[in-house]
């Protein structure tokens, strides 16, 4: 499996980096995405995902 690194440009896009690296990786058109609770950047990246028609899967739990 490919791991593709994907940092927020923080000092270019200030509080929109998140936002903004979530639609870079989206920009790769994964096969899925796994989405882990988390918040509103997370909940960001999988409602894009969605719209895209990208595989979305909530993994439910703590985990352990």
């Amino acid at each position: 499996m490919t791991q593709i690194t994907f940092k927020p440009n923080w000092s270019k896009h200030a509080k929109a980096a998140p936002f903004r690296r979530n639609d870079d990786m989206l920009s790769v058109m994964p096969a899925g995405l796994i989405v882990f609770p988390g918040n509103g950047i997370t909940d960001n990246l999988a409602d894009k995902a969605t719209r895209l028609g990208i595989a979305v899967w909530q993994a439910q739990g703590d985990g352990a």
